[in-house]
C-alpha cells in the first residue's frame, strides 16, 4: 500500500535520501530544521503542511514534494503562500507522482499557491492541476553579464553538448569579446555603495515605504524576512548584500547569491533581489554595475537576472547584457482566495523575482 501524509521535521533525512537518490541536491538536515524553526512567519502558518510524503508500507517514505511557507502582501492586505519546492519520487513509485502535487494544489490554510521553478514535465501537468501561467512577461527569459568570457563560452558549448568544447571555447569567446566591444564600455558607478554584513532595522524602515507600492503582489521584504531567507548564505560566504544609502536611509539594495553548475563547469552570481525606491533607474543601474564588479573581483563567470516587471527589465537592457529563454514557462500560480483571482490575471500586478518565486 502506498500513501500520502503531511511532512514532518523529523521526515528530513528520509526526505533528503529521496531526494539524493532522485538527482537533486542534499541538504543539511539539522540547518534545515532551524531553518523551519526560526521561520518569521511560523505561528501564522501553523497547520500548513512544509510538505507531503509519499510513504509505502515496505520501502518506507519513497517521495517528497516541499511547501515553502511564504508571507506575501498585496494592497496593504496579507496573503499567506505554499511556494512549491523539491518535487522527487522514486523511480519504481512514479505513477503515484501526482498524489503529491494534487495535495499540494488542494491544500487548505494559504491563500496562494505558486511554482516558480516549474520543469518541463512539471509544466505540462500545471493546467490539468488548475494551476495558471502568470500574466507577466518575459518571466522565462534570463540576462546575463558575461565576465569571463572563454569559461561562460564553455559552458554554452557544454550545454549544446558540441564536442570539443574546451578547445572551442577560445574562439567562442573571441566572439563574446568582439559583440561586447560593440555594445558599449563599462557604466561608472554613480551612487556609494556599501556591502553589509547582515539586514538591519534599515530594511524595516525601507520594507514600510516599498510596501506602500499599490496593485503589485510581492514577498514581505521586513529585516527578519530577509535573515530567514538569505542569512545562512550569508554566514558561509555563498551570498553578498550591496546597499546604496540616500540621506542616511536605504535606498536600495541587491542580493547576490553564489551558483556553481557544477555539469558545466560554470561559477556564477545569481541576482536573488533587488529593489530601489520608486524603482529608480539610476539607483537599479548603480547596484548592478557594483553587482557587475563583485562578479569579476569574486573571479566568477557571470551574473545572471531573472523576474522583475518591465520597466526594470528595460534598466538591465540598457545595460547590454546577454539573453535566454528558457524553454519551458517556469511560473505557475493557483489563486485559493477568491479575491485574488481578478486581480492576478493583471500583467501588472507580477514584480516577482527569484526571492518571490522561490
Amino acid at each position: 500500500m502506498i500513501r500520502v501524509r503531511p511532512a514532518a521535521l523529523c521526515d528530513l533525512e528520509a526526505i533528503d535520501a529521496v531526494c539524493v537518490r532522485n538527482g537533486l541536491s542534499s541538504f543539511d538536515t539539522v540547518e534545515t530544521r532551524n531553518w523551519w524553526l526560526s521561520h518569521p512567519f511560523r505561528t501564522e502558518f501553523e497547520g500548513v503542511p512544509i510538505g507531503w510524503v509519499l510513504e509505502s508500507d515496505t520501502d518506507g517514505i519513497v517521495g517528497t514534494f516541499s511547501n515553502v511557507h511564504m508571507m506575501y502582501e498585496l494592497d496593504g492586505r496579507r496573503f499567506k503562500c505554499g511556494s512549491a519546492g523539491s518535487w522527487a519520487v522514486d523511480r519504481s513509485h512514479r505513477n503515484s507522482s501526482m498524489l503529491l502535487a494534487m495535495s499540494y494544489f488542494s491544500q487548505e490554510g494559504v491563500d496562494l499557491c505558486v511554482n516558480g521553478s516549474a520543469s518541463a514535465v512539471a509544466s505540462r501537468l500545471m493546467p490539468a492541476l488548475g494551476a495558471q501561467r502568470t500574466a507577466s512577461e518575459d518571466y522565462d527569459l534570463s540576462y546575463f553579464w558575461i565576465t569571463r568570457r572563454r569559461n561562460f563560452a564553455r559552458a554554452v558549448l557544454r550545454k549544446k553538448k558540441i564536442p570539443a568544447a574546451g578547445l572551442l571555447s577560445h574562439a567562442a569567446a573571441l566572439v563574446l569579446w568582439a559583440a561586447d566591444l560593440r555594445s558599449g564600455g563599462r557604466r561608472r558607478n554613480l551612487s556609494e555603495v556599501k556591502q553589509l554584513n547582515g539586514f538591519g532595522d534599515e530594511f524595516d524602515a525601507f520594507w514600510e515605504k516599498i510596501r506602500q507600492g499599490r496593485g503589485r503582489l510581492r514577498a514581505v521584504r521586513s529585516s527578519a524576512a530577509l535573515e530567514w531567507r538569505f542569512g545562512g548564505y550569508l554566514r558561509q560566504k555563498r551570498a553578498t548584500v550591496l546597499a546604496i544609502f540616500q540621506g542616511g536611509h536605504l535606498g536600495g539594495y541587491v542580493v547576490l547569491r553564489r551558483c556553481v553548475r557544477e555539469h558545466l563547469g560554470l561559477r556564477q552570481f545569481v541576482i536573488a533581489d533587488l529593489q530601489a525606491l520608486d524603482d529608480s533607474p539610476d539607483v537599479i543601474l548603480d547596484l548592478l554595475a557594483a553587482a557587475l564588479e563583485a562578479t569579476r573581483q569574486e573571479g566568477l563567470d557571470a551574473l545572471e537576472w531573472q523576474g522583475w516587471n518591465p520597466a526594470k527589465r528595460q534598466v538591465a537592457r540598457s545595460l547590454h547584457p546577454k539573453s535566454y529563454r528558457y524553454p519551458v514557462w517556469p511560473l505557475y500560480y493557483k489563486a485559493v482566495n477568491p479575491s485574488l483571482v481578478p486581480v492576478l490575471a493583471r500583467a501588472d500586478s507580477w514584480d516577482f523575482s527569484p526571492f518571490d518565486a522561490f
